[in-house]
């Protein structure tokens, strides 16, 4: 499990929520302004529910993040991206690398 955090928030919540929940493999967060992007790895028998267990983290850490865009993802693409983006030299341009992910994955939900 792997977060960044680019704000004054306690990130221990997030991280008991990712490590309570059986299901998951791994997980990477960002933690930027006022937006959470992560992305999970599920486990190989839970990959039929992928979307559940999103709703679930996404609802999760809404609750304990009441200020925050939640995005969590167990899309492999976003897994990638969240990935580069912690690694990402130039930090200012983050939150508009940020806003381009959570679209992508907005996007792909719906479908």
């Amino acid at each position: 499990m792997h977060i960044q955090n680019d704000t004054d928030e306690d990130v221990e919540k997030a991280e008991k929520v990712f490590e309570d929940d059986d299901r998951l493999l791994s997980a990477i967060a960002i933690f930027h302004e006022k937006e959470i992007l992560s992305g999970v790895t599920v486990k190989t028998f839970s990959r039929f529910h992928k979307a559940k267990i999103e709703k679930e983290l996404t609802k999760k850490l809404e609750n304990l993040y009441e200020d925050f865009e939640v995005t969590v993802s167990a899309d492999s693409k976003i897994i990638l991206e969240t990935k580069k983006l912690i690694d990402l030299e130039d930090k200012d341009k983050l939150p508009q690398k940020i806003k381009e992910r959570c679209k992508v994955n907005q996007y792909r939900q719906r479908k």
